[in-house]
Parts: C-alpha cells; sequence; structure tokens
C-alpha cells in the first residue's frame, strides 16, 4: 500500500525515503542534522520492529516508539515534531504511511496464524 504526497511514494520498503535533496544534504554535512535523522531512524525502526510484538517487552517497546511518533510537542529538540521540522518531512505523511504499514502487517500476521 502506498500513499502519494508532493515528495515521493510511501512504500512500506522505504518508509524514510522522503528527504529532499536539501534535506539530505544537510544530514550528510551537519553533525546535529545527522544526529537528528539516527533518532528518526531509530524510532521509525522501532515502531516497524515491534509493530507485531506479542511478548510484554516487545509491545512495550511499540508503545514507546508509537507515543514518540504520534506526540505533538515542538518543544523538545529531540522530538518527532521537531526532528520532521528541521529535515522538513511532513510528520502527517509519515504518520499516515506507519499507520497504513501497520495495517498491512496487522492482517498479513492475522492470515498467516488462521493458515
Amino acid at each position: 500500500m502506498s500513499e502519494q504526497t508532493g515528495m515521493s511514494t510511501f512504500t512500506a520498503e522505504s518508509p524514510l525515503e522522503v528527504l529532499s535533496t536539501e534535506a539530505t544534504e544537510r544530514i550528510r554535512t551537519q553533525p546535529a542534522c545527522h544526529l537528528l535523522w539516527a533518532i528518526m531512524e531509530n524510532g521509525i525502526e522501532e515502531y516497524m520492529r515491534y509493530a507485531t510484538a506479542t511478548s510484554p517487552r516487545g509491545k512495550r517497546l511499540f508503545r514507546e516508539a508509537e507515543d514518540w511518533i504520534m506526540h505533538d510537542d515542538l518543544t523538545w529538540v529531540c522530538s518527532f515534531m521537531s526532528i520532521c521540522h528541521v529535515l522538513e518531512l511532513d510528520p502527517a505523511y509519515l504518520r499516515t504511511g506507519l499507520r497504513c504499514w501497520r495495517e498491512h502487517q496487522s492482517t498479513a500476521a492475522g492470515f498467516k496464524h488462521a493458515a
């Protein structure tokens, strides 16, 4: 499933390939942007890794990643929203894409258990 925006197509295989050329250059050349990108990448990877977790630890890690992504805090420099702002990412686009991806994963997991 993919969502189309002005940036690029969001796919389950490449949800973070939505950076503009300018943002990519800033991440490559500015240490602070590189750090923020690493935080963003880690948060989304954790969301995706634990989206279908069944263990208490996995569920907790997913909840923490989801809370970080869905929270609208602009006061903290390492918040999802602040990082999106600095890297010129559309937070609604990423959130929608991740929700669609998770729904697809949950559906796929349901089919595996039914078989």
